[in-house]
């Protein structure tokens, strides 16, 4: 293969069951100018679809942007409802995120992670692909996004355009259209909106071989070796290119076919560990800092020819790989080292990739064993990177109510029962003009909204307007439960008798010890009906009797710190404490005078504080040592 080298990569697998890269890329490379002047702002974040968790992951954690994912065929599936009623609830969701983010002083990351195709043909099929009006499809979407996100476009960091394209009949390369499809939606989005960024992943799937450049590629057994020709870029003045690094797939992706099969694991046929041998296509192959690197290479060839801007979508490992905690932060370094933004896969979703559950494998229904009592090194290793992050001032918003539907306008199935709330078996229901009308024949359910996600370190305020025509009463209450959904704790707001005038009920609140979610509840007392038109719940906060000390390290040299800590409520600071993630050490009480570490490589050090009234301080971490950048 005269003047081209061959190379070998990472075998794609027919399908990804959690998560994850599949895919391909090829096409014709536009004549784009270099990009001399468009230098994002810098964003470190997480994927999270949570937007209640938006201000933990920005006051906890530090993220100063997320991506936030519209997944239409997934919802119009598990909902039982049309793709385009799915579609038109998805930007609802939209719109309520990138306020809320905004509010909360963060970017956004907009990711088309499904098209809304009608036929529900997924996006990897070649049946998509072949037929050219789901082109139009996805230009449409867009057309959708942007205008209902205008309001918010100062925090709109990038229209991250499909998550993973690619054609598993043209692997592998990329899909052959992705990049004319790509320009084309690019095209019409700039008719509307000149000023956000377009994220761009290449085909394929987002790989890190899809930046590699007239090359033969060579993905192991089962595909064909092809030639890979120029990068496709994009011709616009401010595109992003974004890959997903998840390689070795063997390595990040392990255990998915044991970890359901028994509550909890300790080993497991596909078990590898990190740094050391990792299966690849053509057999084991050692896997350290220095492979990610070389990993990366075409990636930084891309960004230093073509001087565009490199955003890391998506990477992990599975939280049960041994050596998860180094293999994230390696990368991690290395997109620091580079310059790159990135969005850690994933916050508050699917507990294998949480960073807040141990590394002992779990089944889903025994996920809750694994839950942290403890800081995980990988909280702390993000935390540590992520304490480096400039924020966006917050928007002037107010706080949005946790409710979905609170005013009971929407209901996309007709079905006289307001969308995101659920009914008793002998209620009937019926909805106009914004108004839920119920009646029950005998004492039980009404409505309800269940399980709204809570903490029990804030405080809320619930709010209700409504009517009761009678004869009997209507019980106005919560529920709430933990994470394994026993009962926490209730609450009684009113039992309204029948006055046939609206009224309106108002609760401030701390939900109980050990509460994660809530139902809000309308119940007959008897054989009644009631009218419902508002219901709220406010996250007020944390709450100001239970604010724990907060800690500021000072950092006084390339390998010293020293940490400052103030107490409230009339409580001292009983203790500053620390940890150095990866030498499997308990908590220690910092020495007088501060911290000296080993000089030389980067060191993540978390800390925290304890009051004399037991208030411990949420874990903050920082990345010393002269080699941290």
């Amino acid at each position: 293969m005269t003047g081209t080298s061959r190379r070998r990569f990472l075998q794609l697998s027919g399908a990804v069951a959690v998560g994850g890269a599949l895919a391909h890329q090829t096409g014709t490379a536009y004549a784009a100018p270099l990009r001399e002047g468009f230098h994002p702002p810098r964003i470190r974040g997480v994927n999270c679809v949570r937007v209640s968790e938006f201000g933990r992951a920005r006051n906890r954690f530090g993220v100063n942007a997320v991506r936030y994912y519209l997944n239409p065929q997934s919802v119009a599936t598990s909902r039982g409802t049309t793709v385009a009623q799915a579609w038109q609830s998805q930007l609802d969701s939209l719109e309520s995120a990138v306020r809320e983010a905004a509010r909360q002083g963060l970017w956004s990351v907009i990711d088309l992670h499904e098209p809304p195709n009608p036929d529900r043909i997924a996006a990897q099929r070649p049946e998509f692909w072949a037929d050219d009006a789901n082109l139009d499809v996805l230009v449409n979407a867009w057309r959708d996004i942007v205008e209902r996100v205008t309001p918010y476009r100062a925090y709109i960091w990038g229209y991250d355009l499909l998550n993973e394209p690619h054609n598993r009949a043209e692997l592998p390369l990329g899909a052959s259209k992705w990049p004319a499809w790509a320009q084309a939606i690019t095209d019409d989005i700039r008719t509307r909106d000149t000023a956000t960024p377009i994220v761009l992943e290449p085909g394929p799937g987002a790989l890190p071989r899809g930046f590699i450049e007239n090359e033969w590629i060579d993905a192991g057994p089962g595909y064909p070796v092809l030639y890979q020709g120029d990068f496709p870029l994009l011709n616009d003045p401010k595109v992003i290119y974004s890959p997903h690094v998840y390689d070795p797939h063997s390595y990040t992706h392990q255990g998915l076919s044991t970890f359901n099969k028994a509550p909890a694991a300790t080993d497991w046929p596909d078990r590898r560990t990190y740094p050391g041998l990792l299966k690849e296509p053509y057999g084991d192959a050692h896997w350290d800092k220095d492979r990610l690197r070389e990993l990366l290479k075409p990636i930084r060839r891309i960004q230093s020819k073509y001087r565009v801007p490199i955003y890391v979508g998506e990477y992990s490992a599975i939280r049960w790989a041994p050596g998860a905690a180094g293999y994230i932060n390696d990368l991690t370094e290395l997109f620091e080292e580079y310059g790159w933004s990135w969005t850690y896969h994933a916050f508050t979703e699917w507990h294998g990739w949480d960073v807040e559950y141990t590394e002992q494998m779990t089944s889903d229904a025994n996920r809750l064993a694994a839950k942290a009592t403890q800081p995980t090194d990988r909280e702390l290793i993000l935390k540590g990177y992520l304490a480096r992050n400039a924020f966006p001032d917050p928007a002037a918003l107010p706080a949005p109510s946790l409710l979905a539907n609170g005013d009971f306008t929407r209901d996309a199935d007709a079905d006289g029962l307001a969308d995101g709330w659920s009914k008793g078996s002998q209620a009937t229901v019926t909805l106009a003009g914004g108004v839920q009308r119920v009646s029950c024949p005998a004492a039980g359910k009404g409505v309800d909204q269940e399980w709204v996600t809570i903490s029990d370190e804030n405080r809320y305020r619930l709010t209700a307007r409504f009517r009761v025509d009678g004869p009997g009463s209507v019980r106005f209450w919560t529920y709430a439960v933990d994470d394994a959904y026993g009962h926490a704790g209730s609450k009684i707001i009113a039992d309204a008798s029948p006055t046939g005038q609206y009224t309106t009920r108002q609760l401030e609140f701390v939900p109980p010890a050990g509460a994660a979610r809530i139902s809000v509840r309308f119940w007959a007392n008897s054989a009644t009906a009631f009218l419902l038109d508002q219901a709220e719940l406010v996250d007020l906060g944390p709450d100001p009797a239970r604010r724990p000390p907060e800690t500021t390290a000072v950092v006084t040299g390339a390998d010293h710190v020293r940490f400052t800590a103030e107490a409230y409520n009339g409580a001292a600071v009983a203790r500053t404490e620390y940890r150095i993630v990866g030498q499997g050490s308990g908590w220690q009480a910092v020495p007088d005078g501060g911290l000296t570490i080993n000089p030389g490589d980067a060191t993540v050090v978390g800390y925290r504080s304890i009051d004399t009234a037991g208030i411990v301080e949420p874990a903050k971490a920082i990345v010393m040592g002269s080699h941290a950048r």
